[in-house]
């Protein structure tokens, strides 16, 4: 009887340590959600989807109590979908005839001296 309640503790003791990964699952679904704001289920379908699916594995993971696969399908998913996001913005801004600049021709704040010589 006393060995069956320490495993039944030490059972108790393992799993309460092991957190849930709520906050990895709300930062995938935020994520998902910035990228369908930007219409990236039609301008990037294939990286959502990707993200979608992760989101959805983490989801069936979670409720299941695998807390370590979900937590790293979440992060996936939540890259995934900060992807599909970026791709939809770039495409957008392809669309309307914009050019993305790189970030090496922005003005340099180094030496402001420069830029009034020009």
């Amino acid at each position: 009887m006393r060995l069956n309640r320490f495993f039944l503790l030490l059972f108790l003791g393992v799993t309460a340590c092991h957190p849930r990964p709520l906050d990895d699952m709300i930062l995938a679904d935020v994520a998902l959600k910035a990228a369908q704001k930007v219409k990236a289920e039609v301008l990037a379908p294939d990286t959502y989807r990707k993200a979608e699916n992760f989101y959805l594995r983490a989801k069936k993971d979670y409720n299941e109590g695998y807390f370590d696969s979900a937590k790293k399908f979440a992060n996936q998913a939540r890259q995934t979908a900060e992807q599909a996001e970026y791709q939809s913005v770039v495409k957008q801004t392809e669309l309307k005839g914009g050019m993305i600049e790189p970030e090496s021709s922005t003005p340099s704040l180094e030496n402001p001296a420069e830029e009034e010589n020009e």
